[in-house]
C-alpha cells in the first residue's frame, strides 16, 4: 500500500512523525512514535515530542513551527548561553506504519531551521523554527555608493583566501568575556574571527576588540576551554588602506575611494 493511500483513508492510518535536525554533518534523529524506528538506515530516537501543528498562510511569522520536547537533549543544549554560530535545519516527514522502508513512505511536510528557545517549565523546551519560506521572503542585502567596502570579509565578493590568513594557536586564560592565546599577534584581528571545533562541527565567534594576545569575544567565551586549540582570521574595517595593505586586494575592493565631499542631495544649490 502506498503512503497517499494510507493517508487519504478512513480508518487505516496508524500515523507518526518524524523530525531530523542537522547541523553540518552532525544529525539528531527524533519520532514521537511509541518506540524506537529505523528508517533509511537511520535510528529515529522515539521520545516526548510534539508540534503546534502545521500551518501554511501568507504570512511568514504564521508559519512559524513550535517543538516541545526534554531540555536534556544536545540539540536544546547548544543554545545555552550563546546561539550557536552554524544554522542547525530541520525537516519533518510523515509516515505510517506498515508502510515499506522507501523515502516515498515518508512525505516531507516541513522544512526550516530553529531560530530560538524557551524554556517554559523545569525538564521542557520549546524550539521555535522558521520555515525555509520565511527565510525566502527576508530582503536581500543590495551595494551601496560609498567609501568603505560594502563586502563581508572572506565572502565571494571580497574573494580574499581566508585560509591564507588563519593563525593556529591555543587558549591560555580567559575570564568570560576575553581569551588570552600563547602566540603574540599582530594588531589586526579586531572585527575578525576566532574558530574551533567542538564534536563533529564548527564554532565561530567574532572578535571584538585586540589587546595583543589577547582578544575580547562576541558572546563571551561560553564553550571555551584552557587549552583549547583555535584557529584566529584577521578582521577589516573595510576602508581601502587596509584592504590593501593586509591584504593585497584591490582590485576586489567594492567602495567608491573618490566620492566627492559634498552632496548633491543636501538641499543647496550646485552652482
Amino acid at each position: 500500500m502506498l503512503f497517499s493511500d494510507i493517508e487519504t483513508s478512513v480508518a487505516d492510518g496508524r500515523p507518526f512523525r518524524l523530525y531530523l535536525f542537522e547541523r553540518g554533518a552532525t544529525r539528531w534523529a527524533y519520532t514521537n512514535a511509541d518506540h524506537d524506528i529505523d528508517f533509511q538506515a537511520t535510528r529515529w530516537q522515539a521520545i516526548a515530542i510534539a508540534d503546534d501543528g502545521l500551518r501554511v498562510t501568507g504570512e511568514t511569522s504564521a508559519n512559524q513551527l513550535t517543538l516541545t520536547l526534554p531540555d536534556d537533549l544536545e540539540v536544546v543544549r547548544m543554545f545555552r548561553g550563546v546561539a550557536p554560530s552554524e544554522e542547525i535545519w530541520l525537516t519533518v516527514r510523515d509516515s505510517h506504519f506498515g508502510l515499506p522502508d522507501d523515502p516515498a513512505s515518508a512525505a516531507v511536510v516541513w522544512v526550516g531551521s530553529a531560530r530560538a528557545i524557551r524554556r517554559p517549565e523545569p525538564g521542557k523546551a520549546e524550539i521555535v523554527c522558521n520555515s525555509l519560506s520565511a527565510s525566502m521572503g527576508n530582503d536581500g542585502l543590495r551595494l551601496s555608493f560609498e567609501r568603505n567596502c560594502p563586502h563581508s570579509l572572506y565572502d565571494g565578493q571580497c574573494r580574499v583566501a581566508r585560509e591564507t590568513y588563519k593563525i593556529p594557536c591555543a587558549i591560555t586564560s580567559m575570564d568570560g568575556a576575553q581569551v588570552t592565546v600563547n602566540t603574540t599577534l599582530a594588531n589586526i584581528y579586531t572585527g575578525g574571527v576566532i574558530e574551533w571545533r567542538t564534536g563533529f562541527y564548527t564554532e565561530r565567534r567574532g572578535i571584538e576588540a585586540q589587546t595583543v594576545s589577547t582578544l575580547a569575544l562576541l558572546g563571551g567565551t561560553a564553550g571555551l576551554d584552557i587549552g583549547l586549540e583555535v584557529s584566529l582570521f584577521p578582521g577589516c574595517d573595510q576602508t581601502s588602506a587596509t584592504c590593501n595593505g593586509r591584504f593585497a586586494n584591490m582590485l576586489n575592493y567594492g567602495g567608491f575611494r573618490h566620492m566627492p565631499g559634498k552632496s548633491p542631495f543636501d538641499g543647496e544649490p550646485i552652482y
